[in-house]
C-alpha cells in the first residue's frame, strides 16, 4: 500500500495552484478597475495639452475621467493659463453596449454636447463654446493671427466625425461677433460667419458678414484631398484696415478692385 507522502515540503495539487492563480487574477482585475474608475481629470489635461500642441489646458480639474469639472484655459506661453470657459463631464455607461465611450459635455451651463469614441474613430455632436480670437488663432503659423483680433469667436458643431486615419466629415459654423483688431483701435469691425462642411472629397470653407461695419468679407475657400486649395475672397470697407490686411497678406497678392479687395488663388 502506497501513502502520498505530506507536510511542509508537498507540492500543491492542481486544482489548489489553479484557484490560487485564479484568486491572483481577479486581485490584479480587481486593482486595475479600481485604478480605471479612479483615473484622475489631468489625464485629460494632458490629452489636450498635446492635442493642441499647448495651446489650450483644463484649469482646476475636478473630480475623474469619468466625472468631473474643469475651466477649459487657454496657454500664454510664460506659463500662465487664462481661463477661458467652464466645463463639465459625465461618462455614459449605457453606450458600452454599441461598444463606444461616451461623454456628455457640458460647456458653460449649454444644452449638452456628446463625445463618442469607438471602433470606427471619434465623433461629437452638438457642442457650442465661445473663444477669445487670440486663443482660436494661436496655431494659426501666420503672422496676420497675431494682429490682436478682438471680439468673441462662438463654433457651433452640429455634427463631426474622424476615423481612425484622421479623415473626416461633418458640419460647423464660427461666428466672429463685435470683431476689432488692435491695429485700428475703437474701430468696428461687425459679426462675420464661416461656414464648414467636410467630406470625404475635402473641405469647403464659406465666408459672409452678418453685420457689416469697417468689414465686410465675402468669399470661399476650397480644400481638396490631394489637389492644391482654391480661395477667392473680397473684402470691403475701412481703407485703412484694407492697406493693413493687404500688407498682411502680401503673399497672397490681392488686388484692387474698386473699393474692395480681392484675393484669388
Amino acid at each position: 500500500m502506497h501513502v502520498a507522502r505530506t507536510g511542509l515540503g508537498a507540492t500543491p495539487s492542481a486544482p489548489r495552484r489553479r484557484r490560487r492563480a485564479l484568486a491572483l487574477g481577479a486581485l490584479v482585475l480587481a486593482t486595475l478597475g479600481v485604478a480605471v474608475l479612479r483615473a484622475p481629470a489631468t489625464l485629460i489635461d494632458r490629452g489636450l495639452a498635446h492635442a493642441s500642441a499647448g495651446h489650450f489646458r483644463l484649469a482646476l480639474p475636478v473630480g475623474t475621467l469619468w466625472h468631473g469639472t474643469a475651466r477649459l484655459a487657454a496657454s500664454e506661453g510664460s506659463g500662465a493659463l487664462a481661463p477661458l470657459t467652464r466645463l463639465a463631464w459625465d461618462f455614459e455607461p449605457g453606450a458600452l453596449r454599441a461598444a463606444t465611450l461616451r461623454w456628455r459635455l457640458h460647456v458653460d451651463g449649454a444644452s449638452p454636447a456628446r463625445l463618442d469614441f469607438g471602433p470606427r474613430g471619434i465623433a461629437i455632436e452638438n457642442l457650442l463654446i465661445e473663444l477669445p480670437p487670440a486663443a482660436a488663432f494661436a496655431a494659426v503659423p501666420h503672422a496676420a493671427a497675431r494682429a490682436g483680433w478682438r471680439g468673441i469667436l462662438g463654433v457651433w458643431v452640429d455634427h463631426l466625425a474622424c476615423d481612425l486615419a484622421q479623415r473626416c466629415t461633418g458640419r460647423l459654423d464660427v461666428d466672429w461677433r463685435a470683431a476689432g483688431v488692435d491695429i485700428l483701435p475703437g474701430v468696428a469691425l461687425g459679426d462675420h460667419r464661416l461656414e464648414v462642411a467636410l467630406t470625404p472629397a475635402g473641405a469647403t470653407l464659406q465666408v459672409s458678414t452678418l453685420r457689416r461695419q469697417a468689414l465686410a468679407l465675402d468669399g470661399r475657400i476650397e480644400l481638396p484631398t490631394g489637389a492644391r486649395p482654391r480661395l477667392t475672397l473680397e473684402l470691403g470697407g475701412d481703407a485703412q484696415l484694407l492697406g493693413r490686411v493687404g500688407g498682411m497678406l502680401a503673399e497672397l497678392r490681392p488686388t484692387r478692385v474698386g473699393e474692395r479687395l480681392r484675393i484669388q488663388y
